[in-house]
């Protein structure tokens, strides 16, 4: 992979620029130092850096990291959202391609700017909550109006997506969810009925549907100078603004802390893009309609990889404890 990441440098003119690997998790990730260009008034000083980060993308679907890309470059540019801004390469493509020696697969890379800033991973106070809320709301408040190009291809968040069709499955969700244990088969079937006939009130217009991350967890923001800045846009797609508040709630389950974060949250959301009562009154069902999420794809998890099977029922059993912790509170079944 580091061959590949090398090889794809020069068609950004970044020939000779220093590789980090960070992570393999579902793409590969390297960090690109590159010396920046230096000032008269600067000579005494250390020379800057140009900070970047690249990407092996492991999908084959080049439509849909291109699309991914026009996003985020849409949401930088037009609509002024702190996101990664894709970097073009010196012939202006987003996405690049590329095969080398001994490997015959092609490869697609991206490259951003690399976005500064730190994982709050605990002690997230009502000031970051709020922010978060706010660059949420930031988010969906120009999706509301953006018409995406000709050609534009995401995951599609709504029912059939996150439960029937839902890219990546390697099996039909009828067999997964004949594989959960009957008590998690029977929340899954409630809670997963009762979202479809939500989805299915609120339509798909834009005031309520429009392009998400789609994976709104904390671990995918990071904060500066009272600021949150949103990344990782891999799971993108079209889906409700419900969804993505849900799924950013869904840590912390109908505890204290989520009381005090739910709070903040909407707070700094509702400042830029308002919601109404009818629409924040199913926060925890979207929450809810994420455990089923992750009770269906933790279920796919330890079919296809039974060698982890353990590790792959505790974080099933997670999500589908938390259906029932629903139910309980709502009284529903």
């Amino acid at each position: 992979m580091r061959k590949v990441a090398e090889a794809a440098l020069s068609r950004y003119g970044l020939s000779g620029a220093r590789l980090s690997f960070l992570q393999y998790e579902g793409n590969f990730v390297f960090r690109v130092d590159a010396p920046g260009t230096e000032r008269r008034f600067e000579k005494k000083r250390r020379q800057p850096q140009r900070r970047y980060l690249l990407r092996i993308h492991t999908s084959p679907y080049k439509a849909g990291i291109e699309s991914e890309l026009t996003w985020l470059a849409a949401l930088r540019h037009e609509g002024g959202v702190q996101v990664p801004e894709p970097v073009p390469t010196l012939e202006g493509m987003l996405l690049t391609s590329l095969s080398v020696q001994g490997d015959t697969r092609e490869w697609h890379l991206s490259l951003m700017k690399w976005v500064s800033g730190r994982r709050l991973r605990k002690g997230l106070s009502a000031a970051s909550a709020r922010a978060w809320g706010e660059a949420l709301g930031r988010l969906h408040r120009f999706a509301a109006t953006w018409r995406p190009p000709k050609g534009f291809t995401r995951m599609y968040l709504g029912w059939s997506g996150l439960y029937r069709q839902a890219g990546g499955l390697w099996y039909p969700a009828e067999e997964l969810t004949a594989l959960m244990p009957v008590r998690y088969r029977e929340a899954f079937h409630i809670v997963t009925d009762e979202v479809r006939g939500v989805m299915d009130d609120l339509g798909e217009g834009p005031d309520v549907f429009g392009m998400v991350h789609g994976d709104m967890y904390l671990e995918n923001v990071l904060f500066k100078s009272g600021e949150a800045r949103i990344i990782d846009f891999d799971d993108c797609g079209f889906g409700y603004w419900m969804y993505d508040i849900g799924v950013a709630l869904s840590e912390w389950p109908w505890t204290p802390r989520w009381q005090r974060i739910r709070h903040a949250l909407l707070e700094g959301y509702n400042a830029v893009h308002p919601l109404p009562a009818s629409q924040l009154a199913h926060l925890d069902l979207f929450m809810a309609a994420q455990y089923a999420v992750l009770t269906l794809w933790g279920t796919a998890f330890i079919k296809s990889n039974p060698g982890m099977r353990r590790e792959h029922e505790a974080w099933r059993n997670r999500g589908a404890e938390h259906l029932l912790r629903y139910l309980d509170l709502h009284k529903v079944g």
